[in-house]
C-alpha cells in the first residue's frame, strides 16, 4: 500500500509500506482521511524520530476488515479512531494521569493515518472508536481527537464561570478552545497576529487582539486591574510566558497546550512564589475525553466550519506542512488517496 513516509528531518514522500492485517479483536481500516496535527508537524522537523515512520492520528476511516471476535463493528462501518489507550488499573490512570500510564504510548495505531490502510489494536477498537453518522463529515469527525485534548487542558486549567480566560493562538486548537470556555461561563479574551484567523476566533465568540499590549489593558478594564484568570498557551513556546504572566491575576494560572520552542520557561521562581502563580500543561486525553468529544461533535455543540481549510492526498503532506508552518492553513486533512 501507499503511505506518506516520514524519511528524516523534513522529509515525507509517498512510498511503499507493508499492509497491516486485523488480528482477534483488531479491525483493519480503509483510511478516508487524516487530520495533520502540530505534533506531527513537530516530529517531521525536529528529527527525534528514527526513520522510517507514519504519522497521523486523527484519522477517520472505513472498516475493510473485521478480526475474529469483534462484533461492535462490521465491513463498511465509518469509525473515527484514536491512537492510544491507557491500561485504567496503574497509579498513573487511578490518578486521572491516563496519558503518562506506562501502557499508553505501546498501543498505537499501525501504522498511522497517512496511509492508505491501518490496523486498529483491539485496545483502541475498545475504547477509542467511534461510528460516524451519517450527517457529520470526515473532516469534522477528526477533530474527535484534538477536541478531547482540548477539554482535558480546559479542565486542569480549572476555569469555572464568570471567569476571565485569554486563548494564546486562534489556529484550530485556539478556536476550540474559544467554544469549551465559553460553553463554561468563561469571557473569552484571544490573540493572535493572522487578520484571518482573528475573524475565526470572533466567529466562535471570542473578543480578539492583535496586540499583547491592547489585549492586556482590556484585561484589566474588565477586571478591575486583576488580569486574566487562566491563560491557555497553543502557540509561541517559552516566548509567550513573560507576557502571560503580565497579564494573568496573582493566584492565577498559564496552561501550555502545545510544548513550542525553548528549553527553559523564562519565569523567576521568586514571582511564581510570591504571586502563587500556576504552570499547568496537558499532553494527550483520556478514552473518556474522546467519547465526550466525539458526542460533542455529533450533536454539533462544538462548530469545526472554516477550521479545516485545505485538502491534501498522501504524496502532498510535505506541503500540509508547510501551508501549516507557514500559517497559510489553519488545519489540513489528509486524505487516504495517494495523489
Amino acid at each position: 500500500m501507499n503511505a506518506a513516509v516520514y524519511l528524516g528531518p523534513g522529509v515525507v514522500a509517498l512510498r511503499e509500506w507493508p499492509r497491516p492485517s486485523a488480528g482477534p479483536g483488531e479491525l483493519l481500516l480503509k483510511v478516508r482521511g487524516c487530520g495533520l496535527c502540530g505534533s506531527d508537524i513537530a516530529k517531521i522537523r525536529s528529527g527525534r524520530v528514527t526513520p522510517p515512520a507514519v504519522f497521523g492520528h486523527e484519522v477517520v476511516g472505513d472498516v475493510s476488515e473485521v478480526g475474529p471476535g469483534v462484533s461492535a463493528f462490521e465491513v463498511g462501518d465509518r469509525l473515527v479512531v484514536a491512537h492510544h489507550v491507557p491500561c485504567f488499573a496503574c497509579h498513573y490512570c487511578r490518578r486521572g494521569s491516563p496519558s503518562m500510564c506506562r501502557s499508553f504510548k505501546t498501543v498505537n495505531l499501525d501504522p498511522g493515518g497517512f496511509a492508505e490502510y491501518l490496523r486498529v489494536p483491539a485496545p483502541n477498537v475498545q475504547h477509542a472508536a467511534f461510528r460516524v453518522p451519517k450527517e457529520l463529515s470526515d473532516e469534522a469527525a477528526s477533530f474527535t481527537e484534538p477536541l478531547a485534548c482540548s477539554l482535558r487542558a480546559v479542565r486542569r486549567a480549572q476555569v469555572i464561570a464568570g471567569d476571565l480566560a485569554w486563548v494564546v493562538g486562534l489556529g484550530s486548537v485556539g478556536c476550540l478552545f474559544v467554544q469549551l470556555l465559553r460553553r463554561c461561563g468563561v469571557t473569552v479574551l484571544a490573540s493572535d497576529p493572522v487578520p484571518a484567523r482573528l475573524a475565526l476566533g470572533k466567529r466562535f465568540g471570542a473578543e480578539v487582539f492583535r496586540s499583547e499590549e491592547a489585549l492586556g489593558e482590556r484585561a484589566r478594564d474588565l477586571t478591575g486591574g486583576r488580569g486574566v484568570d487562566v491563560v491557555l498557551v497553543t502557540a509561541g513556546g517559552r516566548s509567550v510566558l513573560p507576557g502571560a504572566v503580565s497579564v494573568v491575576r496573582d493566584g492565577g494560572a498559564v496552561h501550555y497546550f502545545a510544548g513550542g520552542e525553548g528549553e527553559d520557561l523564562p519565569l523567576p521562581l521568586d514571582q511564581l512564589y510570591h504571586r502563587e502563580l500556576t504552570v499547568t500543561a496537558t499532553y494527550s486525553s483520556s478514552p473518556a475525553e474522546l467519547a465526550e468529544a466525539f458526542d460533542l461533535l455529533a450533536k454539533g455543540q462544538i462548530q469545526v466550519d472554516g477550521l479545516m481549510t485545505h485538502r491534501l492526498p498522501l504524496s502532498r503532506v510535505a506541503e500540509g506542512v508547510a501551508l501549516m508552518v507557514e500559517r497559510q492553513a489553519v488545519k489540513v486533512f489528509v486524505t487516504g488517496e495517494p495523489s
